[in-house]
């Protein structure tokens, strides 16, 4: 029956076929313009209604959380399905989409109004009716209510603009997004240009002085240079008058040296003469005064002769001295040995005598050969402990090692974690570092804390399990799960789930039938005994996935499927590599229906720890410990044991000691005893005669005194003779001192005479060789200035500057040191530092302009955004208000409180996190709440979920609205209102085509008369579709009735 078209929105759905689609061999149906309830039976179709709108206007399998391949929605036994769908055109004919999938290859045949078309050519058409499949708040399928909770605040605002907003709204708010990272770059390019001109205006000005000390050095070097070459001019001008002066000077002194020359040539023949008399005296001297000094020596021998004997006198009475001190000296050495021996002879005497010594030593030895083998056993039995508790000790690290290896395999999946759930490795890692925080056990993640007994069975429990909860952490405590979501979520920021464990223990959580009674269809163990997990954990799975009544079968299982689905009433079981969904019909005659999934390999929990092996290696452990312990007591108690035998020990050897050194003392006396009395014997055989030394010496001291007299005599006749010949040295000494006074006088008057010769030579000789210095200087010092000033004379320039310095060499060579000392103290500066100033000054100039630019555009800009902005979130906050208004209302029709509004975020500025955000509560005695997948019941997500897209509805500009059982988990009360509800606000006037897909309605609910309900009626006893035809029933009916 066809819709009528003046209700129809633009590209609301006027007509869905279908063509051996998922369950559907044929079907075509005309939905109404406003409300239409499709129900029926699970396993009839619904779901496959929903389906085949998303692909036939072109959505992608991911939106539906089913299969993942199209050719997948073909039906079980056919190669290609159908889809055709006609959207309302208010300007002309209607839009027909036909859509053939074929399941070989997994393609696709695309028709728009009868012509061959593509699917981008479908999706242009589809978005320009603003038809949004990806858009949870416009098409929610079954699958997916979940993730409307799960949304963001922030995608919750991008979905709900593109949903019910102006086109201009999302736009301006994507504007903004991108406006907003344009002004970040806008600003950090500023910033950073600005950041560089502010460095670079630095460097320069750490540089300025350095620069102008370069340029006063430079000012006082060109100075300094210039007077230098005056100074070389001015040099070279005096040597020159110099030269010139000299030269003169020397003419004249060559015709004085010839005056000089004539006079003194007389004097010179008197002195030759006087010095041939000096030289004939002087070798007369010569002669006398070697026999002088011959004379001498001889006397000298006989003197030096004479003082040797008195020496050997002198030696004489020494040495009879010397014995006669030796002779006491070994006298009073024999009477002190006496009184050593007489005083050890009585030291004998006091000692005990060595026969009772020794029992004593022979007594305390053997004593202490006892305590030593006492010790000794101590010693042994020590070794013997610690080599044990090494052994234990090195056993103990190998149970360690193992302990840790089996450890390392949770490490294992919290590696695995970090890599792609990094949020929820993050959390684990701050749950570990606060444990404290919480009243109770807050458990870890479920992929961490569950042990898969056999990893074969690791793919059942982790395909049963979704990975939303593998990932989430178990809560026992609703407070504390509270605490760690605002530690974790708000303050951290970090997307994790949690869940609350019930209260019951596991034994509420028993299977309904024991294993051994599905035992003859193959089933071996039901999913919860296939694993170990803390006991919150494990009866959490148990109630929220009934686990312990889903079995695990075998390959006769798999053979024998079809028996098992009919006779076993499971819900769910597994064989090896499949898994088996059956639903029942609540209605009729209860039909059942399965489906069959793959079961694709681990990825977390093929990772298991033995449980046995770890009990078995940790009770090794604590063995061992024990072991350690009490061999460390014996070890203790031994020490102490040894400790007194070692006292007694040392006592002993004290005491031998004792005895010891008085038996070696008494051996030590008696040898010293006879070794004194040997020496005093040797001694008296060694002693002296003194009277026969005494008479010895007095014959040798009358020897040498004979032989003194001889040489006294000799000596007297040698001193005679140098007399007389010392005084013929003296007449020959004054014959010499009066011819070297003659030779003096005439040397003196000569030297008078030619003292003027000799000046004026050495003043010829020097002024010579000082004209030839001068005229060399003089060249040097021209060729000097030439190089200086670069050619043969100064240019009138330079002429002209000299004119400002001094004219004289001393007053230059001061003004030059204190010009180049001024410049010494501005230290030098390299030219490449101020090439890098000039450089850097020309790049700051630059700069400047760019930053002027940029910030001129980041001004410009910023208007734009705020222009932008103020439409935007005007606009924005108007709609808000309006949902807000519609939203408040919902709930509180129903009893409850609930409001929606803009959640802007830490940065108003920051567009991208700006979020709608819904707050909710259900009872009176609790605040309002943030809507999360966490805290609030699948009952009470459900009705937030539907009263906001009720509150969407009013304000909605797209063609329809699709919610497939989103009453799923209501309980009855909440069901009728919310429908009541959805009833009122989808049949208004001027709102948009409304599907809401159900398996069930409650009794008495209140219909109006604009909404249409569709009843699914499928299975292998319904007629074909095309022989339904409902007008020819009702005339058979009045047929029958007229009858």
């Amino acid at each position: 029956m066809a819709s009528n078209s003046e209700d129809l929105v633009e590209g609301a759905i006027v007509r869905i076929k279908l063509e051996d689609f998922v369950t559907y061999d044929s079907c075509e149906f005309y939905p109404g313009p406003h409300l239409n309830v499709i129900m029926g039976p699970n396993g009839t179709g619904k779901s496959t209604i929903v389906c085949a709108m998303c692909l036939g206007l072109a959505g992608s399998t991911n939106l539906l959380g089913r299969a993942k391949e199209v050719g997948e929605f073909v039906k079980h036994g056919c190669n290609k399905a159908v889809v055709e769908i006609e959207l309302h055109n208010t300007s002309g004919k209607n839009y027909t989409i036909r859509r053939e999938i074929h399941k070989q290859g997994n393609r696709s045949n695309w028709e728009l109004n009868g012509h061959h078309s593509t699917m981008n050519e479908v999706k242009k058409l589809v978005g320009e009716l603003n038809i949004q499949i990806g858009n949870l708040c416009q098409f929610l399928p079954q699958d997916k209510v979940v993730e409307f909770a799960n949304m963001s605040n922030i995608e919750l605002l991008d979905n709900t603009e593109q949903a019910i907003g102006q086109p201009s709204l999302y736009e301006n708010h994507c504007r903004l997004k991108d406006y907003r990272h344009e002004e970040k770059q806008l600003q950090h390019n500023h910033k950073e240009k600005k950041q560089t001109l502010e460095k670079l205006v630095q460097q320069n000005e750490r540089l300025e002085t350095e620069v102008e000390r370069y340029n006063t050095r430079q000012q006082l070097l060109e100075r300094v240079e210039i007077l230098e070459k005056k100074r070389a001019w001015v040099e070279y001008d005096n040597k020159r008058v110099e030269y010139i002066t000299q030269k003169n000077r020397k003419e004249e002194l060559t015709k004085l040296v010839r005056d000089a020359r004539r006079q003194n040539s007389p004097l010179q023949a008197k002195l030759d003469a006087a010095q041939r008399d000096l030289q004939q005296v002087d070798v007369k001297m010569k002669e006398i005064t070697n026999e002088v000094r011959q004379a001498a020596n001889n006397a000298n021998r006989k003197h030096d002769r004479l003082a040797e004997l008195n020496s050997e006198v002198q030696e004489a009475v020494d040495d009879l001295k010397d014995k006669k001190n030796q002779e006491q000296k070994r006298r009073n050495k024999v009477q002190g040995w006496k009184q050593i021996i007489e005083g050890l002879k009585k030291e004998l005497e006091e000692m005990e005598p060595a026969d009772d010594l020794q029992p004593k030593i022979d007594e305390n030895h053997l004593a202490r050969l006892e305590v030593s083998k006492e010790v000794q056993k101590i010693d042994k039995e020590s070794i013997k402990i610690r080599s044990e508790r090494e052994t234990y000790k090195r056993d103990m690290k190998e149970c360690e090692k193992r302990l840790k290896r089996l450890n390392d395999q949770r490490n294992q999946r919290l590696n695995t974690l970090r890599n792609k759930y990094r949020d929820t490795y993050n959390a684990v890692e701050w749950l570990r570092n606060n444990p404290n925080k919480f009243k109770r056990t807050i458990h870890e993640p479920i992929a961490l804390v569950i042990n898969v007994l056999d990893t074969q069975h690791a793919r059942y429990i982790e395909h049963c399990i979704p990975m939303n909860d593998m990932i989430a952490f178990v809560c026992e405590d609703a407070d504390d799960m509270e605490l760690f979501l605002r530690e974790v979520r708000d303050k951290q920021r970090l997307r994790v789930n949690a869940v609350k464990a019930p209260t019951q223990g596991m034994a509420n959580y028993r299977s309904q039938r024991n294993i051994s009674q599905l035992n003859p269809w193959g089933f071996t163990d039901y999913l919860s005994d296939l694993f170990d997990a803390p006991e919150a954990v494990k009866a959490y799975l148990c109630k929220q996935y009934r686990l312990q009544d889903v079995p695990l079968g075998t390959q006769h299982t798999e053979r024998n499927k079809e028996k098992a689905i009919k006779e076993c009433q499971l819900r769910r079981f597994y064989t090896p590599g499949q898994c088996y969904n059956i639903r029942q019909s609540r209605y009729g005659n209860k039909n059942t229906s399965s489906t069959n999934t793959a079961v694709g390999e681990a990825r977390l929990l093929n990772i298991t720890v033995d449980l046995t092996a770890k009990r078995e290696v940790e009770g090794q452990i604590q063995d061992l410990e024990q072991l350690i312990r009490e061999g460390e007591a014996r070890y203790g108690d031994l020490s102490n044991e040894r400790k007194g035998c070692q006292a007694r020990l040392n006592q002993l050897t004290e005491i031998k000691q004792g005895l010891l050194a008085q038996r070696d003392r008494r051996r030590l006396n008696m040898q010293q005893i006879d070794a004194k009395t040997k020496a005093i014997k040797r001694s008296e055989t060694e002693a002296m005669d003194i009277k026969a030394e005494e008479e010895q010496c007095s014959k040798k001291i009358r020897s040498l005194n004979a032989k003194k007299i001889k040489l006294i005599n000799e000596f007297k006749k040698l001193v005679a003779d140098c007399v007389v010949k010392t005084k013929d040295k003296v007449r020959l000494s004054l014959q010499y001192s009066y011819a070297v006074q003659r030779k003096t006088k005439l040397e003196n008057d000569i030297r008078d005479m030619s003292q003027k010769l000799i000046a004026l030579e050495s003043e010829f000789k020097n002024l010579q060789t000082l004209v030839r210095e001068v005229k060399e200087t003089a060249k040097r010092l021209m060729q000097v200035a030439r190089e200086k000033t670069g050619s043969d004379e100064p240019s009138n320039t330079l002429k002209e500057a000299f004119k400002s310095y001094p004219n004289t060499i001393e007053e230059m060579d001061v003004m030059i040191h204190s010009e180049r000392a001024r410049a010494e103290c501005y230290f030098e500066t390299d030219q490449s530092v101020v090439e890098e100033y000039e450089n850097r000054k020309e790049e700051i100039d630059k700069l400047s302009k760019e930053v002027e630019t940029e910030a001129v555009r980041l001004d410009n800009h910023m208007q734009e955004i705020q222009a932008v902005r103020t439409e935007w979130l005007t606009a924005l906050q108007k709609l808000i208000d309006e949902i807000n208004a519609n939203f408040s209302k919902f709930f509180s029709a129903m009893g409850c409180a609930g409001e929606v509004d803009l959640h802007k975020g830490e940065n108003e500025d920051d567009y991208d996190k700006y979020g709608i955000r819904i707050r909710v509560k259900f009872r009176k005695t609790e605040a309002l709440r943030e809507l999360t997948s966490h805290y609030q019941s699948g009952g009470e997500r459900s009705v937030s979920t539907i009263l906001y897209l009720m509150a969407l509805q009013e304000l909605n500009r797209c063609p329809f609205r699709v919610v497939d059982e989103i009453n799923q988990g209501m309980d009855p009360s909440n069901e009728r209102r919310v429908f009541d509800l959805v009833v009122k606000t989808a049949c208004k006037e001027n709102t948009s085509q409304y599907f809401l897909i159900t398996p069930k309605l409650l009794p008495n609910l209140s219909y109006g008369p604009k909404m249409k309900i569709m009843c699914i009626f499928n299975g292998h006893w319904m007629l074909p579709h095309p022989k339904w035809v409902m007008k020819g029933f009702l005339r058979r009916r009045k047929r029958i009735d007229a009858l």
